[in-house]
């Protein structure tokens, strides 16, 4: 198998924002992340902790051995498992869907002066 990288346009919040999806994957794994314009939403390839030291706005969510996070479907419908302080003052929360966490990056002005 060829190395695999998909992108495609995510229309969110009935079709007001957009974010941009990546999916890449390989002979043995893959990743998904969500772009979206106040920060990004991703699978658990992606470390939150090393994400906070770089003052990052990230929320991800992990899928398990029996369900991957392949697919920007996959990872909208997944639960938020690990959250950036700077994703929080965003309103991102652990527990929420993939899909609130990229409507609320998505949209809304968070340029506010209390973040970091």
């Amino acid at each position: 198998m060829f190395p695999i990288i998909k992108t495609k346009t995510i229309h969110v919040k009935d079709g007001s924002a957009q974010a941009q999806c990546i999916e890449a994957s390989w002979d043995s794994g893959q990743w998904v992340a969500i772009i979206c314009t106040h920060g990004m939403v991703g699978c658990g390839a992606f470390d939150v902790k090393l994400m906070e030291e770089h003052d990052q706005v990230i929320a991800v969510a992990h899928g398990s051995i029996k369900h991957h996070l392949v697919t920007s479907e996959d990872l909208l419908d997944a639960r938020i498992s690990g959250v950036t302080k700077r994703a929080k003052q965003c309103g991102v929360r652990e527990g929420m869907t993939g899909r609130e966490a990229v409507e609320l990056l998505s949209c809304g002005d968070h340029t506010s002066s209390d973040a970091p």
